[in-house]
């Protein structure tokens, strides 16, 4: 339009339609306005979109993993790819597509009428472009290696900060502020000093850019003034030229930017891709070899079995990584627990366990557990003892399946635990850990987990058995009170009577304690053991303990030793046995004679 407006004055200026030219101007640039800030409202709402579906799957993704993909990877560089590196794939999705898109229609469209116009002269006009092109891949090469090196330096940086606001108790107790402020100190630096080479690579780029552009937009200058000159091109021709050469200037320029979002982003969705793609594999691999064949068999639920469906968390054998010592409590967050079915009434039949020739080592590590073999009866309560590293916490971990048992090895109700469907086999226990992992919600909602059956009335009584209702009575909202992070406001003891009332609440036909009076004294662990032993009448309960009043109460006493079952039978007869067992109840007199004394 302007070209033919310049050319129309030339001719005839008395004559010129400049008005309509003009008005048709203001018409395109309307449309074109509206053209864009509509694909704007589109693609950047599309993008928060896909960036909220993104964050769900990456979510539902980290809660199907087992306890050595927690050992592999640092909650620090889980948290950085839960929000730099989804920020990231946003920014590529959103302005990243914008101004690519934008860039290859202008191009193209640009080239296309520029061609129209003259092709000598856009022949002249290209000639630096192939330097632009060469210096794009480069760059883009570049970026690549200093984004995927900055965005792991900031996991280094997040795990930091995790790691010491964890663990502030223990760095004010041991004066270790200084320590912590120079361990962070240089991670931030070397996070600074990739995040500075990044942006050096960013920032050298777009002056290259206009440089050469500049350079395209001498040569039409003296190249089409000739042409104009000479009579081969017309004034108004040249002045579009040029106006078509100034449209390409921006996204030249910008290319260097674009491409370091666009790079950005391919990099962190590869990042995320590691998770997800991890979650895929973990699915495909149960769902073709370990939990089919008994996806229409009973599942393990309260009163006996029932049919079921293999659930979506179901982890696969271990693989090649090298796991830390293995999290006694791998919870998930409280909004994510689904609903549990009722299990309001004391089951009718408990299940029995078997542990048949089991052998297990965690990756790397010798075997914690070596040929074990016993069974609990129905309705049974069996105490496991033995010294520190026996594998006492181990079993319960294997049949609750935190970690994978060999196949063939654990059974309930003679039925291979790898064979239950993950949402039944929880669903029918109840597990208590050593360490009693607490969320940032009220007890009540610490207990019941959101499952429909536990209301406050069971709340209350699981906490009546637990020892801990009249302590939660004393504190200012009751069990509407807020706990800290991972419980911290409360005691040990407090916090794993908690874990026991939650255990309870379910009313599960199993129930596996592991050292579940620990952080009790003496008394309370008198007065919580006869709630338990009129409480869990007709359950199948595991129980691993090292204090030794609590196993004598049990049914049967198993006593392991290096992994190993050494010696089986009741109190009285394991003391007359003089073994291992003789050895550790003396032991245990000992101190208690003592801490009275």
């Amino acid at each position: 339009m302007v070209k033919r407006t310049i050319d129309a004055l030339q001719a005839d200026p008395a004559t010129a339609p400049v008005g309509a030219y003009a008005a048709l101007i203001v018409l395109l640039a309307l449309v074109h306005g509206s053209s864009r800030l509509g694909s704007r409202f589109a693609i950047t709402g599309a993008s928060q979109k896909i960036e909220a579906d993104l964050r769900s799957d990456l979510y539902a993704a980290l809660q199907t993993f087992p306890p050595r993909f927690y050992g592999a990877h640092s909650t620090g560089d889980l948290m950085a790819r839960s929000t730099s590196d989804i920020t990231a794939v946003r920014s590529l999705l959103g302005f990243g597509a914008i101004s690519l898109v934008s860039t290859v229609f202008a191009f193209v469209g640009v080239l296309a009428a520029m061609l129209a116009v003259d092709p000598w002269l856009t022949l002249w006009a290209l000639a630096p472009y192939p330097a632009l092109l060469l210096l794009a891949r480069r760059f883009n090469l570049k970026v690549n290696d200093r984004a995927q090196a900055a965005q792991d330096q900031l996991s280094v940086l997040s795990e930091r900060v995790q790691e010491y606001l964890s663990g502030m108790a223990v760095v004010r107790a041991y004066t270790l502020e200084p320590r912590a402020r120079a361990d962070f100190g240089r991670a931030n630096a070397e996070y600074l000093r990739l995040s500075l080479a990044l942006a050096r690579t960013e920032a050298g780029f777009s002056p290259l850019m206009g440089l050469i552009a500049g350079v395209g937009t001498l040569v039409v200058i003296w190249a089409g003034g000739r042409a104009v000159v000479d009579g081969r091109l017309s004034l108004g021709a040249l002045v579009a030229f040029n106006g078509y050469l100034a449209y390409l200037t921006w996204p030249t320029v910008a290319l260097g930017w674009t491409l370091s979002i666009v790079r950005r982003g391919l990099t962190s969705m590869t990042r995320l891709e590691e998770i997800t793609g991890a979650a895929a594999v973990e699915a495909g691999a149960v769902a073709t070899g370990l939990v089919v064949a008994g996806a229409v068999r009973p599942a393990l639920t309260e009163g006996g079995l029932r049919e079921g469906r293999p659930g979506s968390d179901t982890p696969v054998p271990s693989v090649a990584v090298t796991p830390v010592v293995p999290a006694v409590d791998t919870p998930v967050p409280f909004v994510a627990v689904a609903p549990r079915p009722s299990t309001a009434s004391t089951p009718s039949r408990a299940p029995g366990l078997r542990f048949s020739h089991l052998t297990f080592a965690y990756e790397g590590r010798a075997p914690a557990l070596h040929d074990v073999s016993f069974e609990v009866a129905p309705g049974e309560t069996v105490a496991l003892v033995g010294p520190t590293g026996s594998g006492k916490s181990t079993l319960g971990l294997l049949l609750a399946r935190l970690w994978e048992p060999p196949a063939g090895t654990v059974f309930i109700d003679g039925r291979d635990v790898k064979e239950i469907p993950l949402a039944s086999l929880r669903a029918g226990l109840g597990f208590v850990p050593q360490e009693g992992f607490l969320f940032s919600r009220s007890i009540a909602e610490n207990i019941s987990l959101g499952r429909d059956d536990a209301l406050s009335v069971r709340v209350r009584d699981a906490a009546d058995v637990a020892g801990i209702a009249e302590e939660i009575d004393r504190f200012p909202a009751g069990f509407d009170s807020v706990v800290g992070e991972r419980g911290l406001t409360l005691s040990g003891g407090q916090r794993q009577r908690v874990t026991l009332a939650r255990a309870l609440a379910g009313a599960p036909p199993i129930l596996v304690l592991d050292d579940a009076f620990a952080s009790v004294d003496a008394a309370k662990e008198e007065e919580v053991a006869a709630n338990l032993r009129r409480a869990v009448s007709g359950r199948t309960v595991l129980l691993m303990t090292h204090r030794l009043r609590a196993a004598c109460t049990a049914d049967r006493i198993i006593v392991l030793d290096a992994g190993r079952v050494v010696e089986s039978g009741r109190h009285e007869a394991l003391v007359r046995r003089g073994g291992l067992y003789a050895r550790l109840w003396r032991i245990q007199q000992l101190e208690e004679e003592i801490a009275r004394a």
